[in-house]
């Protein structure tokens, strides 16, 4: 397996030790299906599709992400979900979706003002009048307390079957933080480490992020519908009318 196919795995493996609460917007968002009677769905940020994947249960899923090799383990694990495998700004159809997801601060990975502006430019392409996006934006990132190289935990991954340890470093700039997520294969003696940068956002920059490009804000959800994520905000917009 090579780095990239490795810091995939790495990727689901650290996701189901360390998401937790994270995998309650999965019902949050079969909710929003329902009530929006959406049969064609675009997941932006798919990632290996924990999203993607429950939600294809309900409705026609494809989904979209910069990591070729995050898509092909959702390939694996789902096959009657559509992918594509491009930096979203990049992207080039023309088709409408009745309901666009971007989960989990996909749109604040690394993504400054000016590419946020970019971002619901490209956005207003694939959406018409009827159509709806939801995106997460958290607004912890700012709170969060710099790490230096914190071991998280160890585990067996029957996979590579290898011991994995775990570390955490956070680094905090002026306008986002960086993560890095290393990963020790015991056995093999072999490192790889995972690199991410979110950026601050706060609602007076997506409310004038949104006013610039003509989106409509139908309402702000906090949270998943339970405790423990107040930072989180569902934000419900298609384009405005009068456009």
């Amino acid at each position: 397996m090579d780095q990239q196919g490795l810091l995939a795995l790495m990727y689901d493996f650290y996701n189901s030790h360390m998401l937790k609460g994270q995998n309650d917007d999965i019902d949050y968002y079969i909710k929003q299906i329902k009530k929006y009677g959406a049969k064609d769905i675009l997941v932006i940020g798919a990632g290996t599709g924990r999203v993607a994947i429950p939600l294809a249960n309900y409705a026609k899923v494809t989904a979209l992400d910069f990591d070729d090799e995050r898509l092909r383990r959702l390939k694996r694990k789902s096959a009657n979900i559509k992918t594509i495998g491009i930096n979203f700004l990049q992207y080039q159809e023309v088709k409408k979706y009745d309901l666009i997801i971007i989960p989990y601060s996909t749109l604040q990975f690394d993504n400054n003002k000016e590419n946020l502006n970019n971002f619901f430019k490209k956005l207003k392409e694939i959406m018409d009048q009827k159509s709806i996006v939801i995106f997460d934006v958290s607004e912890s990132f700012k709170e969060k307390e710099e790490k230096n190289k914190e071991f998280l935990f160890k585990d067996y991954c029957s996979e590579i079957k290898d011991e994995v340890l775990v570390y955490y470093t956070a680094k905090k700039r002026q306008d986002y933080i960086e993560f890095y997520v290393e990963y020790r294969l015991d056995k093999q003696k072999k490192i790889v480490v995972e690199h991410e940068k979110y950026y601050y956002y706060n609602k007076k920059l997506i409310f004038d992020i949104l006013e610039k490009n003509n989106f409509e804000i139908l309402k702000i959800d906090d949270g998943y519908g339970k405790e423990g994520f107040k930072h989180k905000h569902l934000y419900h917009c298609r384009r405005k009318t009068n456009e």
